[in-house]
C-alpha cells in the first residue's frame, strides 16, 4: 500500500477508513504527520480521529519527543485484545483456533470429524465458544470458517457441495450469525490455506492441499483468486490421464470418472491401501514400500496436472500442504514432474507447506482482518454509529 497525495489503494485517506488504513500502514503516526501526509484540515482530522477512537479502531500510544509544547502522542491501530475465531473444517479433521489480528494462534483444538454428519457444524462452533470463553479481556472482531467446497465469492454461500451434500448453501452463515454478531468470512479451505502460506503482496503463490481431497488456492499480489463462481483452483475435478471416453478412469465422488481426485487424493489412496489418513502418513514416514509406490504414482499424476496451472499462473512458489502434500516423497515427485514438463524459466520453487495444520486458520484470520478493517467497511461502521447516535439523541 503506497501513500501518494490523499489516497491509499485508491481510497481517499480523508475518509475514516482511509485514515485508519494510513495509520495501519505506517504502524502509527502523530497528528502532525497525518496532517502533512493527507492535506486535510486540523478540524477534520480531529473529528475523524475522535470517531475512530470512540469505536475502538485507534488509540493514543507512546509520547513522542517534545517540540516546544505539550508532547504529542503516536496514534496507533488498536489491536489490543482483539481476536478472530477461525474454524478449518476438513473432510475428516477440524481445527478451531482463536488468533490475534497478526494471525498468531492463541488457543486451538483439533478433532476428528465426519464432515457429512448432522450436527458437526454446531459441535465445531461449540468448541469455538469454549475457546473464546477461556480468554480474558478479549474482543471478538470476526469469525472465519474454511470448508472443503467451493464458496460463492460474493455471498459466502457454499456452492457445488460435493463433499458436504447435506448442507444448505447458507448453513455456515446462519449457524455463526446465530451465535455472534460479528462479520463472518466463509472460504474454501485450500484458498484460505494459500492466504496463510503467502509471504505477502509481492508473491504469486499456488498452494495445493492434498488430504482426503485435493484443493488449490492461488494468491496473486496479496489477493486470493476466487473466479466468477468461486471455483478458481478446483483442480480436483479436472479429468486427467488417458481418455478413451466419458467412462474411462476411476470413479470420482462427483459422479464422473477420471478426475484428478480419483487418482491422487487421500481418499483414492485409502481405497487402495485401507486404513486412515493418519495410518498412511505414519507408513510413509516409516518407509513402507507399498505406500511409497502408491504415493509416488499419485504424486506423478498430481505433478502432471499442475503443470498447466504453473505455466498459466507463473508463481514464485508451488506449496504442497494438507496431510499428504508436505511428505518429502510427494514434494520430490511433484517437483520432478514439474521440472520435466515446465520450461526452465517458468519453474517455481516447489516446497512443502511451512505452516502445516495451521495454514488454513492463519489464512482465515488474515481474510477476516482484511474484511473487517477494509476502508469501506470502516466507513460503513462509522456511518451506522453516527445514525444510531442521531436516533438516540434527545
Amino acid at each position: 500500500m503506497k501513500t501518494k497525495g490523499v489516497t491509499v489503494n485508491h481510497v481517499r485517506v480523508t475518509s475514516h477508513g482511509g485514515l485508519l488504513a494510513l495509520v495501519r500502514e505506517h504502524g502509527g503516526l502523530s497528528r502532525q504527520q497525518m496532517l502533512e501526509m493527507t492535506g486535510m484540515s486540523r478540524g477534520t482530522l480531529v473529528s475523524r480521529l475522535e470517531a475512530l477512537t470512540r469505536l475502538g479502531y485507534v488509540y493514543e500510544a507512546e509520547a513522542l519527543a517534545p517540540t516546544g509544547g505539550r508532547p504529542a502522542r503516536r496514534v496507533r491501530f488498536d489491536d489490543r485484545g482483539r481476536v478472530v475465531l477461525a474454524a478449518d473444517l476438513g473432510q475428516t479433521h477440524a481445527r478451531v483456533a482463536v488468533l490475534d489480528l497478526a494471525g498468531n494462534e492463541l488457543r486451538s483444538r483439533s478433532a476428528e470429524i465426519r464432515i457429512a454428519d448432522p450436527g458437526v457444524l454446531d459441535a465445531v462452533l461449540d468448541t469455538g465458544a469454549e475457546l473464546l470463553a477461556a480468554g480474558r479481556g478479549e474482543r471478538l472482531v470476526g469469525v472465519g470458517v474454511g470448508v472443503p467446497s467451493a464458496v460463492d465469492p460474493v455471498t459466502g454461500r457454499v456452492v457445488h457441495p460435493t463433499t458436504i451434500p447435506g448442507w444448505p448453501p447458507d448453513a455456515v452463515l446462519v449457524a455463526v450469525r446465530r451465535r455472534w454478531a460479528v462479520p463472518v468470512v466463509v472460504e474454501n479451505d485450500a484458498r484460505a490455506g494459500a492466504v496463510g502460506e503467502s509471504a505477502g503482496p509481492g508473491e504469486t503463490l499456488v498452494y495445493v492441499k492434498l488430504s482426503m481431497g485435493i484443493g488449490c488456492g492461488i494468491v496473486v499480489g496479496g489477493e486470493v483468486l476466487r473466479g466468477a463462481a468461486g471455483l478458481a483452483g478446483d483442480i480436483g475435478h479436472v479429468r486427467v490421464g488417458p481418455q478413451s471416453g466419458p467412462r474411462s478412469g476411476p470413479q470420482c465422488r462427483c459422479g464422473r470418472r477420471g478426475c484428478l481426485a480419483a487418482y491422487s487424493s487421500g481418499r483414492a489412496l485409502l481405497q487402495r491401501l485401507g486404513g486412515t489418513l493418519t495410518d498412511l502418513v505414519t507408513a510413509a514416514h516409516r518407509g513402507d514400500r507399498e505406500v511409497a509406490a502408491a504415493l509416488a504414482e499419485a504424486a506423478d499424476v498430481l505433478g502432471a496436472a499442475l503443470a498447466a496451472t504453473v505455466t498459466t499462473v507463473n508463481p514464485h512458489r508451488l506449496v504442497l500442504g494438507g496431510a499428504l502434500g508436505p511428505l518429502p516423497l510427494v514434494v520430490d515427485r511433484v517437483r520432478a514432474r514439474i521440472h520435466d514438463t515446465v520450461a526452465e524459466r517458468a519453474r517455481p520453487q516447489v516446497t512443502g507447506g511451512v505452516l502445516g495444520p495451521v495454514a488454513t486458520v492463519t489464512g482465515l484470520a488474515r481474510l477476516v482482518v482484511a474484511a473487517v478493517y477494509a476502508p469501506e467497511a470502516v466507513d460503513a461502521t462509522v456511518a451506522e454509529a453516527a445514525k444510531d447516535y442521531s436516533r438516540n439523541s434527545p
